[in-house]
């Protein structure tokens, strides 16, 4: 029976896509494997495909859940992988607490000083020479180092204090903060008010309610009110009536008059002729009796 080169393709094909679906599945059970709980070490066996597949998340989930035994997760962080992992697993117990990973050792005797100026620079992200991982043997780049800020904390700033951003660095492991200014726009409520009156400025008191800033605005007087004229006394035949004008909002008497007498001839003119009349009459009545 002849095979043709058809085929042969065709397996060879099916077999790649096998492979590569197993891949994926194999990638997308790896948080369902993890939250199980497993057998303590019963997937030593299973690490170096996880790297071959950078698969460090199911890495970490299988230490810490027991399914990867001690002594494979140190042989895992001498081989230089998962060193972000080191200090969660120490913490847990997965390893022991006073374990370092041999690249460590080796860097770490050769000297101290040069260690902490490299982490020195890699914070400040200033240097053109490559940087290295405190938690790794791993080298990168200045532009790698800056790709991997990401923003972590954010306070809001107010109308008057600062807020600001912390980001961290998924390969150093370095923070840093950006301040942001604050806003300068003040939430103002009333907090207080008089009223004006005919002669009284009023005022309203304004407070933000955020950080306690205040003013205060003035409100003009807003003078009298003159209504009407009110006679308070009234005119007779020979004596003069009063009469004022009162503000209708506060009761101030804002202006008076006189009101004149009801006769025209003064009470002395009165009297005056009725004198001269009398001594008139006197007269005519004595050339009468004559």
């Amino acid at each position: 029976m002849k095979i043709c080169k058809s085929q042969i393709f065709k397996v060879v094909a099916l077999l790649f896509t096998c492979a590569m679906l197993g891949g994926l599945v194999y990638k997308a059970c790896a948080p369902v494997r993890a939250e199980l709980t497993m057998e303590y070490g019963a997937h030593d066996e299973e690490v170096d495909t996880m790297i071959d597949f950078n698969d460090w998340e199911s890495i970490n989930g299988y230490v810490l859940n027991g399914g990867i035994s001690s002594g494979k997760a140190q042989s895992v962080l001498n081989s230089g992988y998962c060193l972000q992992y080191m200090d969660s697993w120490k913490a847990a117990g997965k390893i022991p607490s006073d374990f370092t990973p041999a690249s460590q050792k080796s860097s770490s005797s050769s000297s101290s000083t040069s260690s902490n100026d490299t982490q020195t620079t890699a914070t400040d992200n200033n240097s053109d020479s490559k940087k290295s991982d405190t938690n790794s043997t791993k080298t990168y780049t200045d532009a790698e180092i800056e790709a991997a800020w990401k923003a972590v904390t954010t306070v809001d700033p107010t109308c008057a204090t600062d807020g600001y951003t912390e980001y961290k660095n998924s390969l150093t492991g370095k923070t840093k903060q950006e301040a942001i200014p604050a806003t300068g726009k003040h939430t103002y409520e009333v907090t207080d008010s008089t009223d004006a009156t005919c002669t009284e400025a009023g005022s309203v008191t304004y407070t933000c309610s955020v950080c306690g800033d205040t003013y205060k605005e003035t409100i003009p007087a807003t003078g009298h009110d003159d209504g009407e004229w009110t006679v308070t006394k009234s005119a007779g035949a020979f004596s003069t009536g009063t009469k004022e004008l009162r503000c209708t909002v506060c009761g101030e008497v804002l202006d008076t008059e006189t009101i004149p007498q009801t006769c025209p001839i003064p009470l002395n003119g009165v009297v005056a002729i009725v004198v001269i009349a009398g001594g008139a009459i006197g007269v005519i009545l004595k050339s009468i009796v004559r």
